[in-house]
């Protein structure tokens, strides 16, 4: 999955470039937008094939935690680790020339490439991540050091399509994001496999910096971009 993932949405982004002209030639939010659009419709087909997958065997997104609330330890955990994440991703803004409240109310386009980006990888890559992935692992007698370690770097490699920025900048992405997933794993545990935690706290760290630092990458437009 941590290379399966990359090349679904390699796919459906080069889709997208080839049969949409505004994805290459439209306005800086245009493109970003599309540029989006690749990433979230890989990921809402893997969870899709999750769903039938547990069909199979009888079961649903309810019986590997997708639904269930946790607790208080598993919210403090998850939402710490985002916290430590935004706060790092805030630090870019002002050097785009973006105020740091843009990313909390953002507007526009900006506004939907934000609730975009936070729901597909809030709810998608979590449930392919934590929920399924570590379940996997336990079902196969891996002890949980394992269930979190390896879908959490499977996790940091799924954000290949980085490569483009160059090997180091990608690095300096996989690493913190493999991290980050690990992080979110041991919340999952937490909360007795639990996701809603790390639902929410992916969410808030996807839909906050992150669509703005993601936007300068695509477009190499500083600050705000028309519309």
């Amino acid at each position: 999955m941590g290379l399966g993932l990359p090349a679904a949405i390699w796919a459906a982004a080069k889709l997208i470039k080839l049969s949409i002209p505004a994805a290459t030639h439209g306005s800086p939010g245009e493109r970003f937008l599309w540029w989006i659009a690749g990433p979230a419709i890989a990921e809402w087909l893997f969870v899709l094939g999750v769903v039938f997958v547990l069909r199979h065997r009888q079961l649903s997104l309810k019986d590997i935690g997708v639904w269930r609330v946790g607790n208080w330890r598993a919210w403090v955990f998850a939402l710490f680790f985002a916290a430590l994440s935004i706060g790092g991703n805030l630090r870019f803004l002002p050097r785009m020339n973006v105020p740091i409240s843009s990313a909390f109310f953002p507007h526009g386009f900006h506004l939907l490439a934000a609730l975009i980006m936070g729901t597909t990888a809030g709810f998608c890559e979590e449930v392919l991540f934590r929920a399924f992935l570590m379940t996997e692992f336990a079902a196969a007698g891996y002890r949980k050091v394992a269930q979190v370690l390896i879908p959490g770097a499977a996790f940091g490699l799924s954000h290949a399509g980085y490569l483009n920025q160059g090997f180091l900048p990608w690095l300096g992405i996989a690493v913190p994001t493999a991290f980050l997933g690990m992080m979110w794993g041991v919340a999952y545990l937490l909360g007795r496999r639990s996701l809603v935690p790390a639902i929410v706290a992916h969410f808030l760290n996807d839909a906050t910096a992150l669509p703005w630092i993601s936007f300068f990458m695509v477009t190499g437009a500083l600050g705000r971009a028309p519309g």
